[in-house]
């Protein structure tokens, strides 16, 4: 009887400890393989996009006109009406834009800005769009003197100088391979805007510029 109860300890003392080992062990190997899994698949994406290497989108500005202009000190208050293409030069990529935001500049003056959330263009391949923003007297910016000062001195001449930045967030669509996104800035520098009269809308003189990516 005594033999019976030391056969039956020894055989259920001995039963866990293997079983044990053995699920202590499969862990950390089957982590091991997933962060290893992981790893190998990111470095491929990695490398795949910088064999890809997606161009840039070309933005052009068709148009700028202002309008519905109020000096008073310190604001330079108008509505802005631009007009830009953004054009896909990649044959192989498809590009999608979002989160788009518009600042008028005059020199570094602040003078209006908005945000576009919620609708992106999509863009296939050697493809171009256009997009349209509009800036309302609700978002006007106060200038510092001598900025205040040098724009109501150009408004008087009826030309004024203007520069426009443009920040979109790309994505490069391309296969089964995850979306590529980047945060991009684009620079259109002296737009000249004439003027006709003081309560007329003032219009871009050079008929276009084409912005360049600021790094």
């Amino acid at each position: 009887m005594e033999h019976t109860n030391n056969y039956n300890n020894r055989t259920t003392s001995d039963q866990p400890v293997g079983s044990t080992k053995r699920r202590s062990s499969f862990v950390p190997r089957l982590t091991l393989i997933v962060v290893m899994f992981f790893f190998i698949l990111c470095l491929i994406i990695f490398i795949a996009w910088l064999v890809i290497h997606p161009l840039d989108p070309a933005i052009r500005l068709n148009s700028l006109s202002v309008s519905n202009i109020t000096v008073s000190n310190p604001q330079f208050a108008a509505n802005y009406d631009i007009e830009f293409t953004v054009n896909n030069t990649n044959k192989k990529v498809n590009l999608f834009v979002d989160q788009v935001e518009v600042i008028v500049n005059y020199r570094k003056g602040l003078l209006s800005s908005t945000q576009i959330l919620g609708k992106g263009k999509y863009l296939g391949k050697m493809s171009e769009a256009r997009l349209k923003v509009e800036l309302g007297r609700d978002a006007v910016c106060s200038l510092k003197d001598r900025v205040f000062k040098d724009i109501s001195d150009e408004w008087s001449t009826k030309i004024v100088n203007f520069n426009v930045k443009l920040s979109i967030t790309a994505g490069f669509e391309i296969g089964v391979l995850p979306t590529k996104q980047r945060i991009m800035e684009f620079q259109c520098m002296n737009l000249t805007v004439e003027f006709f009269s003081t309560k007329g809308t003032g219009k871009l003189m050079s008929g276009g510029k084409d912005c360049l990516v600021h790094a």
